[in-house]
C-alpha cells in the first residue's frame, strides 16, 4: 500500500507535474500516476505558459529555463487566404487593418470585454464550491439580471458571442479554430464560449523552450523529485472509498494506494479516464471526441505556408466546418473535412494534431474503439489538409509516429466517487491547475 496521499495527480504532463511541484512546496503529500513507467514521448512543440507565480514559486531560474512565447497563431482557409493574431492587441489590429478586415476598429473593444466576463468566474466560482455555497451563489445568481446574463454568454455558445462583436467570416473561424481546437467544440455548441473566453485569456499564449535550454518537463521531473513527489506507474483498475476521508486506487495486479484527492490537471486526462466535471459544458450521449496526433518526420524542412516556423497553425475553411466535423466525431463517424493544427519542432518536423475525430465509431448498431485502421484513416485525412496547403510535403514524408486519447469506454473505475477534482480549462492549463491545486489544499485546512 503506498500513501497515503494527500493528493493524488493522474497524468504528468506539464500542467499535472507544476501542480504537483506546488503542492509539495506547500506541505502537501503528493503522488503522480503515470500509465506507463517510462515517459510518453512528446507529441507537441509548444506547452502552456508558466505564469510568473508558478516560476517564482519553483524558483525556475536556477535551471537556466528559457521559454520564448509563440510568434503569432495563423489560419489557413481556402483560396490561399491567412488570417493571423499576436499576443500583442495592438499588432493584431494593426494586421487586420492591413487586410482590410474592418473589425480591426474593435478588436481591442472585443479582447477587453472578453478579458472582463473571464474575470466574472461564475462557472468556476459555482464548480468548486460545497454544497451550501453553491445553493447560494446560484440564488444570488438569478436574483441578478445583469450577472444572470453573463453567466448565460459564458456558458452559451461561441459563435453567439463572436457574433455580438464581429462581422468577418474568416476572423471568426480563425478564433474558432485556435480556441475549440483543444477540446473538439463546435462553435454552435453550448459551453464553447468559455473555451473562447479561456483562449483569449492574456496569460494563455503558448511557449516554446529556447533551442539550448532543457526541455520544460524534464526541469520540472527535477523539481518534483527535489520536493519528495512520488512518481508510480500502472493502470488503474478499481477505485474504492477506503474510509470517510480516503479512497483507494488498485493499480494494475498488486499495487494500491491511498490518498485523500484525486486530482486531474487538465479536461483531456480526466476525460480519458471517463471524468467529467466540466460544468461549462454538456454531457453527450456518445463517447465525444478523440485527441490525435501525428508526428512527419521530413526529408527536407518544409517551409511553413506564412513563412514563420515559430507560428501555430490551423487549417480550416469555416467556422461551419468545425461544426460539421465535432458532429461527424459525436456521430461516430471521420468528417468530411477535418480541421487540423499543427507546429513545427525545433529539428524541423511537423507535428499535427485534430480533437474533431470520434472517440469511438459506431458501426451495425454497436460502438467500437479505435483500430490500426483507423489510425491510417487518420493519418491520411491529415496529410490530406497539409498538403492541401503545402502540396510538396508529401514527398518529404519519411516516417509518422502517431497517438490517440480516446475517452474511456465502458464504466469507468471512479463511478461513484466524489472526491475527484478537474481542471477545466482547455487552454492556460497551468495557471489553472496551479491556482485551482492551490484552493484544494486551502479548503482542505
Amino acid at each position: 500500500m503506498n500513501g497515503p496521499f494527500d493528493i493524488l495527480i493522474i497524468g504528468d504532463d506539464e500542467p499535472a507535474l507544476c501542480a504537483a511541484a506546488c503542492a509539495a512546496k506547500a506541505g502537501s503529500r503528493v503522488g503522480v500516476l503515470r500509465k506507463n513507467a517510462t515517459r510518453r514521448k512528446s507529441f507537441t512543440a509548444s506547452t502552456p505558459a508558466i505564469p510568473n507565480f508558478v516560476w517564482r514559486r519553483l524558483e525556475l531560474q536556477d535551471y537556466d529555463l528559457a521559454l520564448n512565447p509563440v510568434s503569432t497563431r495563423v489560419t489557413l482557409l481556402h483560396g490561399a487566404k491567412e488570417i493571423s493574431t499576436f499576443d500583442n492587441d495592438r499588432q493584431t489590429a494593426d494586421w487586420l487593418a492591413g487586410k482590410e478586415i474592418k473589425d480591426h476598429h474593435i478588436w481591442s473593444d472585443f479582447t477587453d470585454e472578453v478579458a472582463s466576463l473571464a474575470h466574472d468566474n461564475f462557472v468556476a466560482d459555482l464548480q468548486f464550491s460545497t454544497k451550501k455555497k453553491l445553493r447560494n451563489g446560484l440564488a444570488k445568481l438569478l436574483s441578478d439580471p445583469y450577472a444572470l446574463d453573463r453567466a448565460a454568454r459564458m456558458t452559451g455558445a461561441s459563435e453567439t458571442l463572436l457574433d455580438d462583436y464581429l462581422t468577418d467570416g474568416s476572423l471568426k473561424a480563425h478564433l474558432s479554430a485556435h480556441a475549440l481546437s483543444p477540446s473538439g467544440f463546435g462553435p454552435r455548441e453550448q459551453g464553447s464560449a468559455a473555451a473562447l473566453i479561456n483562449f483569449l485569456d492574456e496569460t494563455a499564449w503558448p511557449v516554446r523552450p529556447d533551442k539550448n535550454s532543457q526541455s520544460i518537463r524534464t526541469i520540472l521531473e527535477k523539481i518534483c523529485q527535489t520536493e519528495g513527489v512520488s512518481f508510480l506507474a500502472g493502470r488503474i483498475t478499481e477505485v474504492t472509498t477506503a474510509s470517510n476521508k480516503h479512497i483507494a486506487l488498485s493499480i494494475g495486479a498488486d499495487e494500491s494506494v491511498k490518498t485523500r484527492i484525486i486530482f486531474f490537471a487538465t479536461p483531456e486526462t480526466a476525460r480519458a479516464y471517463g471524468v467529467d466535471q466540466n460544468l461549462s459544458s454538456p454531457m453527450v450521449d456518445a463517447p465525444g471526441h478523440a485527441n490525435f496526433s501525428v508526428k512527419f518526420k521530413l526529408a527536407e524542412f518544409i517551409d511553413p505556408p506564412a513563412g514563420d516556423r515559430d507560428g501555430i497553425f490551423q487549417i480550416v475553411d469555416s467556422a461551419t466546418e468545425l461544426q460539421e466535423a465535432r458532429d461527424s466525431a459525436v456521430k461516430g463517424q471521420f468528417p468530411k473535412k477535418l480541421p487540423v493544427e499543427f507546429e513545427y519542432t525545433r529539428n524541423g518536423e511537423i507535428i499535427a494534431r485534430s480533437s474533431f475525430l470520434p472517440g469511438a465509431f459506431f458501426e451495425d448498431g454497436e460502438w467500437r474503439g479505435w483500430t490500426g485502421q483507423d489510425r491510417q484513416a487518420a493519418v491520411t485525412l491529415i496529410k490530406e489538409r497539409l498538403t492541401s496547403r503545402m502540396p510538396g510535403l508529401a514527398a518529404q514524408i519519411r516516417r509518422t509516429e502517431t497517438e490517440v486519447v480516446t475517452p474511456y469506454l465502458g464504466e469507468t473505475p471512479f463511478a461513484g466517487c466524489d472526491q475527484i477534482i478537474v481542471q477545466s480549462r482547455p487552454h492556460n492549463t497551468i495557471s489553472a491547475a496551479v491556482k485551482l491545486i492551490d484552493e484544494v489544499i486551502g479548503r482542505d485546512e
